[in-house]
């Protein structure tokens, strides 16, 4: 016969509500987590890393120790420790067997020499474009290219065929883009292709380079012919809506990015929204969640639940594409489900026992997850929402509707669960990621389901699936305005230390939170103060000691091996000399420099490191022109483009820009090796302080600029082409600067700045300041000399 627990002091004494162990300290009280399975999914993991490391000694090490952890189970016949050191050496071999598949064989060997060789692949899945910045409908790219993974089925020599399997990933050219638009998922074609080998550590066994036309050889099965039918339901369904919901909606229900550009996909992460537009967990739980509640509504009880959730589940997968991501997704989705489901009080412990079979069994059909960061985030965010949502939320629905209380511990519990593993590798920490997770919760449900309907309907009745798929579609509008309205805060992310000291602050951090989170949730008042001061942070921005320094004029963005030179010409407005490649990382620096608006940007010319984030600063920061040398022709859709030559002065607020070279009459460069002779030279004057721009310009040209009388005299140097090895000592001398600035990338392939620039500059008595050391570089000058400040 049961018994009750006798009322404690703290129950009756003082009135005051009595406090669950099990909601401060997960684990402690009743009921307790079953951890007896997360040691065995560990060692799986483990154990799937070790074997497609390709490390034999590591391997070695590994079987070492699964090996005598076997025998010391059989002696003191312990099942946990057997179950572990089990999970270790199985998976350590079905990695090891996966690895060496694609590491060896026929593929593998034309990728070592880079040999050129006719392939029949196999598509798995549509070939995707590289959409430009603003274009969000994936009809155009900025170079063109397409990319899509497939494998090998035969590599054709001579009249003979070899038959392989083996994955790989092809790049497709500008050129053969339009050929490849019609091949989809399943479709067995025909290519000539020039291998290279891929990444260490990556499940491919070649990267391949399309260099020739591409025939269909056979046709895609019947089942993937459907799945491609209804994709194009789903695109047609939304095709006349507004440019971001039609980029949006197959994105969030299928997965299909090919219309998200760069800028739509920044604003995202920025927010912390990335996993909306992918295919995640929270798609199917969604999708399961709608079904169930509507077959309960219908009088559908017992095994016949369990049959529609398999159903949903498979439909889910077929119609996403059966990839690992895909898989994946279904797999955490299902445990998140029934965890949440189950309610605060069994949850957990059994969410965290399904959460750990769900990575056992993962990990042995794809041993490559083990090293997939994706994997890593989904299962910290499962981990997190089926061990803290429930119990958070039970305590914050004492004085909220139920449905706010979800709201706000599902995302809340996820984020806190992924910091320690996403910010070591975005390093930034998003502030803005819960409230705007919390704003788009209402509307991803109603967006994901009329979706799925919008899609079904496409393929049998288009009329119907695109009157199902406006309110999809709206939804999708509403989650893009938060996704870029929280990007855009000024404290939407901040910077975070990075290297293992970072993690161990970091972690450090996440554990003091979690185990404050309840006690704050419990009380109104303290989760209002809470959020009160995050949405403050948030809208102001968190302020770093002396950066940016007060009434700065020149600033060095670090955007990697690139060049950004930002030139204060007002308050809140700048100059904007060259933009990196590094759309984000541009965009964050004139962010925490507080510009709002661009005067002027000056492209010294068009390579990639100086001009390829260019669509993406005029898609986010206002712009009044763009100046080029002449010939130089980039698109800057409605900004007005200038071209510029010596002797040209234009003065925009503080800022005094004169042209130095190229001359007048020059006709620009043929050759892409005499570009960077071609670049547009420029001194800007802000006060008495004087930087000289010289782009990439080399030895030849800067001889050729001093024999033509220029004067390049500065105060500052931004050293030509990232301070390389062709440098002229008699220009260098020329300048007369006291500082020199170098805007180069760390561990850079080129080896740049080269030793022996650095030590002409050193011998000439300037102050070297390199991005790649000191990260952001901003200078102020006042009546006693100038300062410069850094921030990593």
């Amino acid at each position: 016969m049961p018994t009750s627990r006798p009322a404690s002091r703290s129950d009756t004494a003082t009135g005051s509500p009595a406090i669950d162990p099990a909601a401060v300290f997960p684990g402690s009280g009743r009921p307790r987590l079953d951890l007896r399975l997360v040691p065995v999914a560990l060692a799986a993991w483990s154990g799937s890393w070790l074997g497609t490391s390709g490390q034999h000694w590591w391997q070695a090490a590994g079987i070492l120790v699964a090996v005598t952890g076997l025998l010391v189970a059989r002696r003191r016949r312990g099942p946990s420790v057997l179950a572990t050191t089990a999970a270790l050496l199985g998976c350590l071999l079905v990695g090891g067997l996966h690895n060496l598949a694609v590491s060896t064989g026929p593929v593998a060997a034309l990728a070592t020499g880079h040999r050129t060789a006719e392939l029949d692949l196999v598509l798995l899945h549509d070939p995707v474009t590289v959409a430009a910045p603003g274009s969000s409908d994936g009809a155009d790219s900025r170079a063109g290219r397409m990319w899509v993974r497939a494998r090998v089925v035969a590599i054709h020599t001579g009249e003979t065929a070899i038959r392989v399997r083996a994955p790989i990933l092809v790049t497709i050219t500008a050129s053969e883009a339009p050929a490849w638009k019609e091949a989809i998922a399943g479709s067995t074609v025909a290519v000539r292709a020039t291998l290279a080998e891929p990444d260490p550590g990556s499940d491919l066994a070649a990267m391949a380079r399309a260099s020739g036309p591409v025939r269909r050889v056979a046709a895609p099965s019947w089942d993937q012919r459907v799945v491609h039918r209804v994709h194009d339901g789903l695109r047609e369904a939304v095709a006349q809506r507004a440019p971001r919901a039609r980029a949006l909606v197959p994105a969030l229900v299928v997965g299909d990015t090919s219309g998200v550009d760069a800028v739509m996909e920044q604003e995202f992460r920025d927010a912390g929204l990335l996993h909306v537009m992918a295919v995640s967990g929270s798609n199917l739980t969604l999708l399961l969640a709608f079904l169930l509640t509507g077959a309960k509504l219908l009088g559908v009880r017992g095994r016949s639940l369990h049959a529609i959730t398999v159903v949903g589940v498979v439909v889910f997968v077929a119609l996403c594409r059966t990839e690992p991501s895909v898989v994946r997704a279904a797999a955490m989705g299902t445990v998140t489900l029934s965890a949440l489901m189950t309610g605060a009080a069994d949850g957990p412990r059994r969410g965290l026992r399904s959460l750990a079979v769900a990575v056992i069994g993962l990990l042995v059909l794809d041993p490559w997850l083990a090293r997939s960061a994706g994997f890593v985030l989904s299962t910290a965010a499962t981990a997190g929402i089926v061990i803290w949502a429930g119990p958070w939320a039970e305590r914050m629905a004492r004085w909220a509707p139920h449905w706010l209380a979800d709201a706000v511990c599902v995302p809340l519990a996820a984020q806190l669960a992924t910091g320690p593993f996403a910010v070591p590798l975005s390093g930034t920490v998003s502030l803005v990621g819960l409230l705007a997770n919390m704003a788009v919760g209402p509307l991803v449900g109603p967006a994901t389901v009329a979706g799925f309907a919008a899609a079904g309907l496409g393929v049998i009745w288009p009329a119907a699936a695109v009157v199902v798929a406006w309110p999809a579609a709206l939804a999708a509008r509403c989650i893009a305005a938060v996704a870029s309205a929280a990007s855009a805060a000024p404290g939407a992310t901040v910077w975070w230390p990075p290297g293992p000291l970072g993690v161990l602050l970091l972690v450090v951090a996440t554990g003091a939170v979690v185990l404050a989170v309840p006690a704050c949730l419990a009380r109104w008042w303290l989760s209002l103060l809470v959020a009160l001061v995050l949405l403050a942070l948030v809208l102001r921005g968190p302020v770093l000691a002396g950066w940016p320094p007060p009434e700065w004029s020149l600033a060095v963005c670090d955007v990697g091996q690139g060049n950004a030179i930002v030139l204060s010409s007002g308050p809140h407005e700048a100059v904007l000399v060259d933009t990196g490649g590094d759309g984000p990382a541009v965009l964050g620096c004139l962010r925490e420099l507080g510009v709002r608006r661009l005067s002027l940007i000056v492209l010294s010319h068009l390579h990639a490191d100086h001009a390829g984030a260019l669509p993406d600063v005029l898609a986010r920061v206002p712009t009044e022109a763009v100046v080029t040398a002449p010939g130089q022709f980039p698109d800057t859709g409605r900004v007005p483009h200038l071209e510029s030559t010596a002797g040209d002065v234009v003065r925009v607020g503080d800022v005094v820009w004169e042209s130095i070279a190229p001359p007048p009459g020059q006709p620009p460069p043929l050759d892409p090796a005499d570009e960077n002779d071609g670049s547009l030279v420029g001194r800007a004057r802000i006060g008495a302080m004087a930087v000289l721009l010289p782009g990439d310009l080399q030895a030849e040209g800067q001889d050729r600029l001093l024999r033509s009388g220029a004067d390049v005299a500065a105060t500052f140097l931004v050293v030509p082409h990232h301070g390389s090895r062709d440098q002229s000592e008699d220009f260098l001398r020329a300048t007369r600067a006291r500082v020199a600035l170098v805007s180069v990338g760390r561990d850079n392939p080129y080896g740049h700045p080269h030793p022996r620039t650095l030590d002409a500059l050193t011998r000439l008595g300037m102050s070297v300041i390199r991005t790649d050391r000191s990260g952001h570089i901003a200078v102020s000058c006042r009546e006693d000399g100038c300062r410069a400040a850094a921030v990593h």
